[in-house]
């Protein structure tokens, strides 16, 4: 069998052995860490695709990103048919990745994946689109230099996935799709590109976009349970760039001024109302923020019961705040209907918030 990888405008081409049987052993829920790693995966359900190769061909591609110096220090492997240094996660189906020692990831074809050094400082990620027995690969796409950005990639699946009845949830993961991977700190925090992107100050001095969206996504991180959080949020990144990841927030005074995507760059103005949540929908819990003198003010996780507060709190806040405001009818009218400003996408086949998962003690507002 031969896969075909398209790195941009270069081809090659690699010869993949035919894939071999493996003998499917049940694991017990209670066994150790250790004997879990010591069974070996099951046979890539897919026949076009052999598991081992495919991560080797990742590994490769990844650690031609890291510079040349740091190579063999921080060198990504395979082993057992698991990604030792860096992830998988399958874009297509949430619940299919490789983001730990246990894991193995299904390689399927007309899957998207999302690949990446665990390690932030190398951790340039890149998009696979398998196809009948081939790889697109988009390379680079969290780098300014990289050639195979986020637009073409958009361009390319609308076009692909025109009529799979997924395309919108897809397509949404694609925008995000940092939130999706396991990220490691090493001295620097950032991605070590080649080109740094040169980030726009915020136009009100009053507040620094990074530091708020740090605040905000410290907000959405402490309402979930701690179950939650290690088993689907494990070392995952907040904000990045002055972006915020795994999150979006929209301004409802001005609803163009809005981050769905990592493609966009939200600014934060005093006095504005934004409404921030995860883009997984079992753990979308909607909080509104208003920008007060330097300071937020937050209403929390509005859209369960089991929240702090309540959508009448936040209309009855704003209805004083804003008497003398000549939009306050235009305001108050999308602050009510707040879920229509974001975006959501299923997760591990759950799309409905689970309030039963929000932290029974989340901190008050300040």
């Amino acid at each position: 069998m031969k896969y075909v990888v398209w790195a941009v405008s270069l081809i090659v081409i690699f010869q993949i052995s035919e894939p071999g049987s493996v003998d499917i052993t049940v694991i017990s829920k209670g066994a150790s860490l250790k004997e879990r790693m010591s069974k070996g995966c099951p046979v890539n359900p897919d026949s076009l695709y052999n598991r081992q190769e495919i991560l080797r061909q990742f590994a490769g591609i990844l650690n031609k990103a890291t510079p040349p110096d740091l190579q063999e220090l921080f060198k990504k492997y395979v082993e057992d048919e698991r990604a030792v240094d860096f992830f998988v996660y399958d874009l297509t189906d949430t619940s299919n990745k490789n983001i730990s020692k246990v894991d193995c990831v299904n390689f399927t074809n007309n899957h998207i994946y999302h690949f990446a050094a665990t390690r932030i400082p190398f951790s340039i990620s890149y998009i696979a689109v398998l196809e009948g027995g081939k790889m697109k690969i988009f390379d680079a796409l969290n780098c300014s230099e990289g050639k195979g950005d986020l637009g073409n990639l958009l361009l390319y699946l609308n076009e692909k996935l025109k009529d799979d009845k997924n395309k919108d949830e897809i397509i949404t993961r694609v925008k995000n799709y940092r939130r999706y991977g396991t990220y490691w700190r090493v001295d620097e925090f950032g991605t070590q590109c080649k080109e740094s992107e040169k980030i726009p100050e915020n136009p009100d001095r009053l507040y620094h976009r990074g530091r708020v969206f740090d605040e905000l996504a410290a907000i959405l991180f402490a309402q979930i349970t701690s179950n939650v959080k290690y088993k689907h949020f494990p070392y995952m990144l907040r904000e990045e760039d002055e972006r915020g990841i795994g999150f979006f927030i929209y301004d409802l005074t001005e609803p163009t001024n809005k981050q769905t995507s990592l493609v966009e760059r939200i600014d934060f103005t005093n006095n504005h109302v934004y409404h921030f949540a995860y883009i997984d929908l079992p753990y979308s819990f909607s909080n509104i923020a208003i920008l007060e003198d330097g300071k937020l003010k937050v209403f929390k996780a509005i859209n369960c019961d089991g929240g702090r507060d309540k959508l009448s709190d936040v209309m009855n806040y704003l209805k004083e705040k804003l008497k003398n405001d000549e939009n306050r009818n235009a305001i108050l009218k999308r602050v009510s209907s707040y879920r229509d400003y974001g975006v959501y996408t299923s997760f591990n086949n759950l799309s409905v918030p689970q309030c039963k998962e929000i932290e029974s003690k989340i901190p008050p507002i300040k």
